[in-house]
Parts: structure tokens; C-alpha cells; sequence
């Protein structure tokens, strides 16, 4: 059987692998790598992160060797023409 001694210093090993986990788990996801693109010759997608299955991201394209956000231009064409 185990004296009430033994069992402190089971329990305090315990907790100090339970912080030390913490620490370290805390230490890998506080790290921002820059992300990567994905891209072709001048157009690019940098992910960013994920809409349940699917990829979410910014669509870059590359200007003078800089990659550059793109934003689209969206115009309004009507329904019908009279």
C-alpha cells in the first residue's frame, strides 16, 4: 500500500506534467509562421484557414515580384435590358 507521502508526491508529479504539457502545447500554437502561397506565375491563394471542408484564404497576385492582395471589381450588369 502507499503512505499518505507516497501519494502527495504522485499527486504533485502529476499536476507539474500536467503545466509542463500546458506550456508546451501553448509554447507550438503561439508561433505565426508566415503562410504559404499557392500559386501559378503571377496569381496566388494564401490559406488562411477552413469554413468547415472548405479552404478559406486571400487571392494575391504578384507585381513587380511583391505579392499583392487582390480585391475584385464587381459591376453591376442588369437583369433586363427595355
Amino acid at each position: 500500500m502507499m503512505t499518505l507521502r507516497s501519494r502527495c508526491i504522485v499527486a504533485v508529479l502529476w499536476v507539474v506534467s500536467l503545466v509542463v504539457a500546458g506550456a508546451v502545447v501553448a509554447a507550438q500554437t503561439s508561433r505565426r509562421e508566415p503562410a504559404a502561397v499557392i500559386s501559378g506565375s503571377d496569381l496566388g491563394f494564401r490559406p488562411e484557414g477552413w469554413n468547415g471542408k472548405a479552404r478559406t484564404g486571400t487571392w494575391l497576385v504578384r507585381i513587380n515580384g511583391e505579392w499583392v492582395e487582390a480585391q475584385g471589381a464587381f459591376k453591376t450588369v442588369p437583369a433586363t435590358t427595355r
